[in-house]
């Protein structure tokens, strides 16, 4: 073979492999990494600025949400080829050589949107809609759960509080209550359900089992003597929205904001001994609350193990990894924060991933 044709076929071979390689598509390759990513990355900041804010306000400061409103992951393709060519005749066995690269490149552009004005009362002040509350009910999650950390009372049953801001005593009766109303839920006793009406307003009703067993006809006997029901048997009540009972057969319920769940979370969150003078908020003394709602511990030294952690005041603060009961709390209030946002979907976070 002429040594001009062995050197040229042996380089466009080299620039037609490049070339080549230009033409493949990054978008499918790249789908499944950036949604896992994206997805890990989004959820764990989540938990990280939600734990943040329930520690800040531990220690008095207000709560602050940055919504991610936009990822833009744009990316793109340089290239670069190389071609070397004895044109003379060739020392020994050289002939010439041919080189490319590719370089990817990935510029991300994420957008924050604070939390603030109309939204900011919607999500945080407002009392969470009972409608959405007992919809989770219905559709399986434990009363139990759900009242002692998103109700202030049923039918002037109290659920007490230890923050200063709303600090009120507990009715020693609460903590059964909602027991025996989640172990009537499991059983199929009661039953709760929620219909939408005229004008996007819903009603809701607690439906009893025609057949009761002996058991769950003691616990019936204890919320209606304790709710203040009547006993005529018909076997429903109605649910209305509010601190006091203003019809016999009638469970009126009043709901916590996200801000008063979150500064009761708060109470839960351990206070170095060098913060206990006033810098950090102390919980207010003989309302009946013995237990916190979850569990925040802190140290020097984030544990390998936790389930969420962060760094305030030089200090870091996280919830056990093992900790199953401060982290079902937790995620019921990331649950409950979302449904309480009424807002457009326009502020939903939108990935945008353009690929040249």
């Amino acid at each position: 073979m002429p040594i001009f044709s062995a050197r040229w076929g042996v380089m466009a071979l080299g620039v037609g492999a490049f070339a080549l390689a230009g033409c493949a598509s990054i978008g499918p390759g790249r789908m499944g990494i950036d949604r896992s990513d994206y997805s890990n990355h989004l959820r764990e900041t989540n938990k990280e600025q939600l734990l943040l804010n329930i520690v800040a306000m531990r220690y008095g400061d207000a709560p602050l949400f940055l919504e991610v409103s936009s990822v833009i992951s744009q990316y793109t393709r340089e290239g670069s080829a190389r071609a070397d060519v004895e044109l003379g005749p060739p020392p020994g066995d050289a002939d010439g050589s041919v080189g490319a690269s590719v370089l990817l490149r990935e510029t991300p552009t994420i957008t924050y949107t604070p939390l603030a004005g109309d939204r900011f009362a919607r999500s945080l002040l407002s009392p969470i809609s009972p409608a959405a509350l007992l919809g989770m009910i219905e559709s399986g999650w434990s009363a139990d759960l759900l009242f002692r950390l998103a109700v202030r009372s049923i039918n002037g049953v109290t659920n007490g509080g230890r923050d200063p801001l709303f600090a009120h005593n507990a009715d020693p009766e609460f903590q059964k209550m909602i027991e025996v109303l989640s172990r009537l839920q499991r059983s199929g006793g009661v039953v709760m359900h929620v219909e939408r009406g005229p004008e996007s307003r819903f009603t809701a009703a607690a439906r009893l089992s025609p057949s009761l067993t002996a058991e769950e006809r003691a616990d019936l006997a204890y919320l209606i003597r304790i709710l203040h029901l009547p006993t005529d048997g018909r076997g429903e009540f109605g649910i209305a929205f509010g601190a006091a009972q203003t019809a016999p057969d009638q469970l009126a319920i009043g709901t916590r904001s996200m801000f008063e769940i979150f500064s009761e979370m708060a109470q839960g969150v351990e206070v170095p001994g060098e913060d206990r003078g006033g810098r950090a908020v102390p919980p207010a003394a003989d309302t009946g609350v013995t237990h916190s709602l979850i569990q925040v511990h802190n140290g020097a030294q984030r544990p390998a193990d936790a389930h969420v952690g962060v760094r305030y005041r030089n200090r870091w603060f996280w919830i056990a990894g093992d900790d199953a009961g401060s982290k079902r709390m937790f995620l019921i209030a990331q649950m409950l924060l979302s449904l309480n946002d009424t807002s457009s979907g326009a502020n939903a976070p939108l990935v945008t991933i353009p690929t040249g």
